[in-house]
């Protein structure tokens, strides 16, 4: 098996990464009713597969007749579907960040793709003209900060812990509580979907090897391996990300059916989401096969919203059609509902609910929840909660606000309070309200017509942005179309050293590095105004949608 491995954690070590986050007091924790107890017996299992860039209208169970996803649909009839669950960012790193720390992107100041050379699908030289030259984008980092993650807890209470696919983050698995790793590089895409693959340190499969079965082999034979130790296994794919390619053979069954009218039409993205399928489907049977079912949970889920397609910046269309997030407006990189809402599976012979479930959730609630049940009994303060209430049948949770920054690329943040969205523009200093229960498309603008809940929810979300101490973007106030791009507009990446472990420290700390600590979640400072901040110059017109 072409698994690194690293030694047994250091326990001591274990501890103290464990004791920095037992001091944050916590705030929306102690609104979630509690839960079913553990299950009795041996300790739970739990294999997360992730995809990447799978949309929520990607799958037939969510309306897709195009695309062909039988194991993705039966494993949402026999499981638990929430129907609205939200990647915690627009884009994958912050997302995957906010997943294993159970953190918001804002608190982690990890907010922006690493290496992110793409807007929309463009390289930055081509869409950094003077669209992108009016606003400054905030110095952030692209690694996870010095805190405990998921991995990290499961591993202190005995767990197996292992890592195959895309990481996208910094430092590796290995650094982030993960036993063992592979084809997890830093690079957010395998240069080819076919052997050789290009990704730093992992050995290549004979000429040809789709990735996509390749990962799916190693799972299986992780699964395999006989173990009196409970495990954690993530099958993290490079799916349906780009590049573009799947077997020939697929691609040409999915020509066949390609309606040019239709919103989802292109074969090739149907072909690798159709891979995908087939990956949970042989990792499903695998558990069954293996009498590992009834004592494990499988979640199944994505990164971020779909990726609809680059970017006409003329007209604001898409200009090659990738996907279609409809009835869900936008995609990747924007937070509209297209960019954040995403596909989420639970299935396991412990739940004792089946079906689906409406209540609002978001990915960083993973960490708490298979914490919870694990039966780790942390003191560790998350910004995501325990959703355990509601794998128990008639289970709820208080009503609580899902919040969103993305301060790059489209410039916003965002606040879901009960079915009420608010969308707040840096480049447009304004604010835009939709009711998702009448309006899943965000087509309605209804800030005109609501202005006291408008400035009631803006200032709500303001303040959650004092209180995690959310970097945001500022207006350039002289912007040159001719001008080079300030410095300042660059991510840092200081102190991201891999193979710095969890309790070592950078030779210059910074709070963008991976060794910055993120502020404690709590109540925090209110804003100053508790409305939107003063224009620096008048903001340039509204994009016609």
């Amino acid at each position: 098996m072409l698994i690194r491995s690293t030694p047994r954690h250091d326990r001591r070590r274990v501890l103290s990464a464990l004791l920095l986050l037992g001091v944050f007091a916590c705030d929306a924790r102690e609104d979630a009713q509690e839960g079913p107890p553990p299950v009795e017996g041996p300790p739970l299992n739990f294999v997360l597969v992730l995809a990447d860039d799978l949309g929520w209208a990607d799958v037939g169970y969510q309306g897709s007749t195009f695309h062909r996803t039988p194991n993705i649909d039966r494993l949402a009839r026999d499981g638990l579907v929430f129907t609205q669950a939200y990647a915690a960012a627009p884009v994958c790193t912050p997302a995957r960040a906010a997943l294993f720390t159970g953190l918001a992107p804002a608190r982690l100041h990890v907010t922006r793709a690493m290496s992110a050379g793409m807007l929309f699908g463009e390289p930055e030289e081509i869409e950094d003209g003077e669209v992108q030259k009016d606003m400054w984008e905030p110095r952030v980092g692209t690694g996870i900060p010095a805190v405990p993650t998921l991995a990290t807890h499961l591993r202190a209470r005995g767990y197996r812990t292992t890592f195959i696919g895309k990481w996208h983050l910094e430092p590796g698995p290995l650094e982030n509580g993960f036993e063992r790793a592979l084809a997890s590089s830093g690079s957010g895409m395998a240069q080819s979907q076919f052997s050789p693959y290009g990704i730093e340190g992992f050995e290549d499969g004979p000429r040809g090897e789709y990735l996509t079965r390749r990962l799916t082999k190693e799972a299986i034979r992780a699964l395999e391996e006989p173990s009196d130790e409970p495990f954690f296994l993530v099958l993290s794919h490079y799916v349906p990300h780009k590049p573009y390619q799947a077997p020939m053979s697929v691609v040409e069954e999915f020509k066949a059916r390609v309606d040019a009218n239709a919103d989802q039409r292109n074969p090739t993205y149907a072909a690798m989401v159709q891979e995908l399928d087939v990956s949970l489907g042989r990792i499903r049977d695998a558990l069954e096969r293996l009498g590992l079912a009834r004592n494990t949970l499988l979640v199944f889920t994505s990164d971020n919203g779909g990726f609809e397609g680059p970017i006409d910046r003329t007209n604001n269309e898409v200009k090659k059609r990738i996907t279609s997030n409809a009835p869900l407006r936008s995609g990747k990189g924007r937070l509209y509902e297209g960019g954040l809402r995403v596909p989420l599976i639970l299935w396991g012979g412990t739940l004792a609910r089946t079906g689906t479930c409406d209540v609002p959730v978001i990915g960083m609630d993973l960490c708490p929840t298979l914490l919870a049940r694990a039966g780790a009994q942390t003191q560790d303060a998350f910004d995501g909660v325990d959703l355990s209430p509601l794998l128990a049948p008639g289970g709820t949770l208080a009503p609580r606000a899902l919040y969103f920054h993305f301060p790059h690329q489209s410039f916003a943040s965002a606040l879901r309070q009960g079915n009420w969205k608010l969308y707040y523009s840096w480049r447009q200093e304004r604010s835009e309200l939709y009711d998702l229960a009448t309006d899943l498309g965000e087509a309605h603008d209804l800030a005109a017509s609501r202005p006291e809940l408008t400035g009631r929810l803006q200032a709500q979300l303001f303040d959650w942005l004092d209180a995690v101490d959310a970097h945001r973007p500022t207006r350039n106030p002289s912007p040159d179309p001719d001008a080079p791009l300030p410095e300042r507009r660059r991510p840092e990446r200081v102190g991201l050293r891999t193979g710095v472990s969890r309790g070592e420290h950078a030779d210059e700390p910074s709070r963008t590095g991976a060794e910055r600590t993120p502020p404690r979640p709590g109540p925090g400072r209110r804003s100053k105004q508790g409305q939107r901040p003063a224009p620096e110059s008048d903001p340039p017109p509204r994009a016609e949608r």
